[in-house]
């Protein structure tokens, strides 16, 4: 039989920005155990603070205009996909999520750094 591939995936997810930090290291932790279960890894975690979304997000009862962004890059085998969505979906705390297949990861560049070295390129 042969051995699953494991790919590289970024995470980003927006967290209600009433969490205790108690509940958001639960989080973490439980989607860093997730990880884990599926032989993998976390190559790098970054917490961008709290910012205003460009659009109100209802969930539930609430309606969210400020959010806690999170952003993970992790390599593991792609079942841990559907786990992964799963525990965020049904999360009081996880307001939206997307995960995407790196298919190239520079782990000494800052997501940050790509996303405005992109916006200047376009701009240019």
């Amino acid at each position: 039989m042969s051995a699953v591939k494991k790919r590289t995936y970024e995470l980003i997810y927006l967290l209600d920005r009433e969490i205790s930090e108690e509940n958001q290291n639960k989080l973490q932790e439980r989607l860093g155990g997730i990880i884990r279960d599926f032989n993998g890894s976390v190559i790098k975690e970054e917490s961008w603070g709290k910012r205003r979304l460009a659009y109100e997000i209802k969930k539930g009862v609430n309606t969210h205009t400020k959010a806690l962004y999170q952003y993970v890059v992790f390599m593991a085998e792609p079942s841990a996909i559907t786990e992964l969505e799963r525990v965020l979906r049904i999360s009081d705390t996880c307001i939206r999520f997307m995960n995407i297949r790196l298919d190239h990861f520079d782990p000494t560049a800052s997501a940050t750094a790509n996303a405005e070295e992109t916006a200047t390129e376009e701009n240019a």
